[in-house]
């Protein structure tokens, strides 16, 4: 056909072999930088969610802590803080889950809070709840540990820690209990992300 001197069928062109693998190319790179970014993106809010659970679970336990600290221990007349400081193992820890565990087979109640509350924390950290942060004992862990510092040069004194620091005329001679949480969050990989918690017991 001819409109105005321009012959239309002659000037007529299809997309030859070598064009349309470069676009098919061009596109396919796309697609694949599309693809890693929405894994990449994928991963970082798995990790982000753990961060912010590990963050609350952690939040927990010491609120857990700090409400229960005058309550009862499986130890007659013994507070659960000093429960706490007066029990650390071998580790020198109160509490801990070393394991990717998937919670505590206990059943029922205590009849008192440090039993109540380590059955809590067991369940609360486990495999149901948080990731397993690598896939030995020695990444994954989450514990407790409680510190008491006080000046031992006073009378009935005995603290792990001893403060001899004195601020102005008076030193510090009541004892102090500090806690510290530690979690291994998981990251994907075998190396974990470790979230610290300091807080202030009595």
């Amino acid at each position: 056909m001819e409109v105005l001197g321009i012959d239309y069928k002659k000037s007529e062109r299809g997309m030859t072999l070598l064009e349309a693998l470069v676009s098919t190319a061009i596109i396919g790179i796309g697609f694949v930088a599309v693809f890693q970014m929405v894994q990449y993106s994928v991963r970082s809010i798995d990790i982000s969610g753990e961060r912010t659970k590990a963050t609350f679970l952690t939040g927990m336990v010491a609120e857990d802590l700090i409400s229960e600290k005058h309550s009862n221990s499986p130890t007659t007349d013994v507070k659960f803080m000093d429960y706490l400081l007066a029990n650390k193992n071998t580790s020198k820890t109160s509490w801990n889950m070393g394991s990717c565990s998937s919670g505590t087979t206990t059943t029922g109640t205590f009849t008192n809070a440090a039993q109540n509350k380590f059955k809590k924390w067991d369940d609360r950290f486990s495999t149901r709840r948080l990731k397993c942060a690598g896939g030995n004992t020695t990444s994954d862990t989450k514990f407790l540990k409680v510190y008491d510092i006080c000046n031992n040069r006073a009378s009935g004194n005995n603290c792990t820690y001893n403060n001899t620091q004195r601020y102005g005329n008076t030193g510090i001679y009541e004892k102090w209990y500090l806690g510290k949480m530690e979690v291994n969050v998981s990251t994907g990989s075998n190396k974990p992300k470790k979230k610290y918690l300091y807080f202030q017991i009595h």
